[in-house]
């Protein structure tokens, strides 16, 4: 192989290996490309403290899979599905509920929700809120884990991630996420608003791999769709609240 196609075959696996889901796993998702509301969309004129999330998944019957597995993959009636376990969370620095916060503290802003918000801070309003589900369970693809076998017989670890990169395989999954007890306050303590509970159910063809990480991503992806509704429904909520 020539020195050039030796260097484009290291910089295209480089850069498989920096933008795909790595073990160490993130609650992330761009606010860059985030629809600004229209002129007509009313921002709520107050500063908000949004409080880190109370989490009790671990409470909950359906989330145990989640924290008693040790690997992506589980075998549920004879057959294989990935899944978002919380092990592949904790090597980063911060807890799952932290990141979620933060996420939605960017968003809030980016989205221009209120005149601004600020991560578990002082300001004249503080929104509580506790997270009860944030899992995503998808079907193991057949045809991506068959194909990264053949590339890995063939080609080596490079060559199968590159032929994995380059095709679309999906397969079925859902992904839900709520949060409960969103109650905004004045700071203090009055109750200005309960918002009750917040539950979406997102199922369909999500992308897939042969090592089950990608079910990160897609649930990141998720979160930025349940944040949008999310926001929209606190601005309707509030919209006739004199502050």
């Amino acid at each position: 192989m020539q020195q050039k196609h030796i260097l484009t075959v290291i910089i295209i696996f480089a850069t498989i290996l920096l933008t795909s889901c790595s073990t160490r796993q993130y609650v992330i998702y761009s606010v860059n490309n985030i629809t600004l509301p229209p002129e007509t969309a009313k921002t709520i004129p107050i500063n908000v403290t949004l409080k880190i999330l109370t989490d009790n998944r671990v409470n909950i019957e359906s989330n145990k899979i989640l924290y008693t597995n040790n690997s992506r993959d589980v075998t549920i009636e004879n057959k294989v599905f990935c899944i978002n376990i919380e092990r592949d969370y904790i090597y980063s620095k911060e807890t799952v509920v932290n990141q979620i916060t933060q996420m939605m503290v960017k968003h809030f802003n980016k989205a221009k929700l209120f005149a601004n918000t600020s991560y578990n801070d002082e300001s004249n309003y503080y929104l509580t809120g506790t997270l009860t589900h944030f899992y995503g369970i998808q079907k193991l693809s057949g045809e991506a884990v068959g194909l990264a076998v053949t590339a890995d017989l063939l080609f080596g670890i490079v060559g199968r991630t590159i032929a994995i990169s380059e095709t679309n395989f999906k397969s079925f999954g859902k992904i839900v996420i709520e949060i409960s007890d969103l109650k905004l306050f004045k700071n203090d303590g009055t109750l200005i608003k309960d918002f009750g509970n917040f539950f979406k159910e997102y199922t369909g063809n999500f992308p897939t791999d042969a090592n089950c990480k990608c079910i990160y991503e897609n649930v990141n992806t998720k979160l930025k769709e349940f944040n949008t509704e999310l926001i929209e429904k606190i601005r309707n909520e509030l919209i006739d609240v004199n502050f």
